[in-house]
């Protein structure tokens, strides 16, 4: 009897989890996951710049809609973060996508920005899936930018 319980109970519980018919993780199966790590003053373009900041970014796009969330360790006085385009390896490219930032004070610690916006055109996503891009945070004691690292696709 507990043999034939057992059995119907791993019977259900297989054909729910195929007719949910989910990849098992509880994300989409269209979404992109990229991340931008380690962020810091070294990967700065032109001129690396000294900064005991560090950082992490986690992007995320499903259709148009990118989100993201960035992650900082020690960085103040933040006045903006965008998601550039690269130019040549050794330039700072334009913006892409701007990202609302908490500026914070002195030496901030914790999540730095999350948000998400609709791409204002198709060449943005164009440019972040040929790994083109970067995420910067920009402070008043380097307003080219303090920490920055590539967005790579997970």
């Amino acid at each position: 009897m507990r043999v034939t319980r057992a059995f119907t109970m791993f019977t259900v519980v297989a054909l729910i989890g195929v007719a949910c018919n989910d990849n098992g993780t509880g994300i989409p199966s269209d979404v992109e996951i990229y991340r931008a790590r380690p962020m810091n003053g070294a990967n700065e373009r032109p001129t690396p710049v000294t900064s005991t900041a560090t950082g992490e970014a986690v992007i995320t796009i499903i259709g148009k809609l990118v989100s993201w969330k960035v992650d900082v360790t020690g960085i103040s006085n933040v006045t903006a973060g965008h998601i550039h385009r690269r130019a040549a390896d050794s330039t700072a490219g334009g913006v892409i996508i701007p990202i609302n930032v908490t500026t914070g004070g002195t030496n901030f610690t914790g999540t730095l920005a999350q948000g998400s916006a609709v791409a204002a055109q198709d060449s943005f996503l164009t440019i972040i899936r040929a790994g083109r891009a970067y995420v910067n945070v920009h402070t008043s004691a380097n307003p080219g930018g303090e920490i920055r690292a590539d967005m790579v696709k997970q």
